[in-house]
């Protein structure tokens, strides 16, 4: 795969792409990023999409965990705008878990023999990882819990901690504010002050349903000034004006997403008032 200068931009990263079988027979394309040098005992982050997206999408947000020494591994969910057959499989929520399982499965402590990542190893930890749609998968598999109760993982391995980036909120008949707050794990959640979806999510607010109900210890949330559902064109539907123009926010963003991740890899997240003072005009950091 061509990459373009836009993709470049972040060094030391290799990106690929490896095709797995699914428990429900279909072949599952998952594009995986990973540190162009030896990473021994990464661990792995499993990535979510958004409604309609790709993998390819997010690609500033994939390459900057990958370059902080992470293997990132994300599928390519069968609402996406890309997949060859949409209408073959309406129900991407089961699809979507089925996907999930099916990584889980093939990245354990060893990677994919199809992958080129040279003496690169797996630590046998994850970490679940999302956007809007694909936010409220890796809450599930942090232990969210919504009102259909076939919404579960199994015997999938439960995350060091969750990274959703705008989650969806408390809705009717798929979830409430107290299951997607049912959270075993460490969860970061991350918004912006316009991170509104009109008809859909109608106050930005409501992407801190997860945070605000998680139990103690357990909920961080980020809230960045200005930012939209997309990061104002970093990802989901990027732009290269946008990147332009979100570029110190999204620095920012994957930093801190990163820093939190290891945290929780190492037993060492802050409290929440160390959090709190991560607060400027930039994002606002919240913790309880």
């Amino acid at each position: 795969m061509r990459e373009s200068a836009a993709e470049q931009s972040v060094p030391g990263v290799r990106r690929q792409t490896v095709t797995l079988a699914t428990e429900d027979a279909r072949k599952l394309a998952v594009t995986v990023y990973a540190p162009e040098a030896a990473c021994e005992a990464c661990a792995l982050v499993i990535f979510s999409h958004g409604n309609f997206a790709t993998p390819e999408r997010y690609d500033r947000v994939l390459r900057a965990w990958a370059a902080q020494g992470f293997v990132v591994a994300a599928p390519l969910h069968t609402d996406s705008e890309e997949y060859p057959a949409p209408d073959k499989y309406p129900d991407s929520r089961a699809t979507r878990l089925t996907d999930w399982r099916a990584v889980d499965t093939a990245f354990t402590s060893r990677l994919p023999q199809e992958l080129d990542l040279g003496a690169t190893t797996l630590s046998g930890k994850v970490i679940a990882a999302g956007h809007s749609y694909g936010a409220l998968i890796a809450l599930v598999a942090g232990g969210a819990t919504l009102a259909d109760p076939a919404w579960t993982l199994g015997t999938a391995r439960a995350p060091e901690a969750v990274i959703a980036l705008s989650p969806p909120g408390e809705m009717k008949g798929l979830a409430t504010r107290e299951g997607l707050g049912a959270l075993a794990r460490p969860a970061l959640v991350v918004t912006g002050t316009s991170d509104v979806l009109p008809g859909f999510i109608d106050d930005w607010h409501q992407h801190l349903d997860a945070y605000e109900a998680a139990p103690e210890g357990l909920g961080y949330a980020l809230v960045f000034a200005g930012m939209n559902h997309y990061f104002n064109g970093a990802f989901g539907r990027p732009s290269e004006d946008g990147a332009r123009e979100s570029a110190d926010a999204l620095a920012r963003m994957t930093r801190e997403t990163g820093d939190f991740m290891r945290g929780a890899l190492g037993g060492t997240l802050p409290g929440a008032r160390a959090w709190a003072q991560r607060s400027d005009a930039v994002a606002e950091a919240r913790a309880h």
